[in-house]
C-alpha cells in the first residue's frame, strides 16, 4: 500500500472517529424534551360559584401582606466614635402591619451589637447607640428583622439585610 493510501486512509478514520464521537455526544448531553403538561378534562375554567370575587382579593392580599416583610436601614450607617449615636434610619413601614424587632450582628464574630424594642409599623429610629463599644474600623454585619403580629405579637418571620458599620475614631 502506499503512503498516499495510507495517509487517506488515516484521515478517513480520524474523520470518522470525530463523527461518530460528535453523534455520540449530540445523543449524550442533548436537552431531553419535556412532555407537555396533562391538563385535567374534569376541570372548569374560572371561580367557584357562590364566591365573592372582591372577598378573594382580600383574602389573597392579606396572605401576601402577612408574608411580606417590608423595611429600611441606613446600609452604610457612621459612629463618631464607639460610643456616640449612629445614623442607623431603622423604619418600619405604615403600610407593613407588623411589630419589627432588629437585630445586628457582626458578621466575622456574630457578636450582637444592636437589639432594639419592638418598632411599631409607620415608625422609625433615626440615631442609635450601639449596645456594644466597636474600635475605630469597618464592621460588615448583617441586620435581622424579626417579625411579629401587631395584635398577638405571634412571631411571624425573619429576614436580614447586609449592612457596613464604620466606625471613625
Amino acid at each position: 500500500m502506499s503512503k498516499g493510501k495510507k495517509r487517506a486512509l488515516t484521515i478517513a478514520g480520524i474523520l470518522l472517529l470525530i463523527a461518530v464521537t460528535v453523534v455520540i455526544c449530540y445523543f449524550l448531553f442533548r436537552k431531553q424534551q419535556e412532555p407537555d403538561p396533562l391538563y385535567d378534562d374534569n376541570a372548569t375554567i374560572g371561580i367557584l360559584p357562590g364566591i365573592d370575587i372582591d372577598e378573594r382579593r382580600k383574602e389573597l392580599q392579606d396572605m401576601l401582606d402577612r408574608s411580606v416583610i417590608a423595611f429600611s436601614i441606613n446600609t452604610s450607617p457612621v459612629f463618631l466614635n464607639g460610643t456616640s449615636e449612629g445614623n442607623l434610619l431603622i423604619e418600619n413601614p405604615g403600610n407593613n402591619a407588623k411589630l419589627l424587632q432588629v437585630r445586628i450582628l457582626i458578621d466575622d464574630t456574630e457578636e450582637e451589637v444592636y437589639a432594639s424594642k419592638y418598632i411599631k409599623p409607620g415608625s422609625y429610629i433615626e440615631k442609635v447607640k450601639l449596645d456594644k463599644v466597636l474600635e475605630k474600623g469597618t464592621y460588615p454585619a448583617t441586620a435581622y428583622f424579626s417579625a411579629y403580629d401587631e395584635n398577638t405579637t405571634e412571631y411571624i418571620g425573619q429576614t436580614g439585610a447586609q449592612i457596613t458599620i464604620s466606625v471613625q475614631n
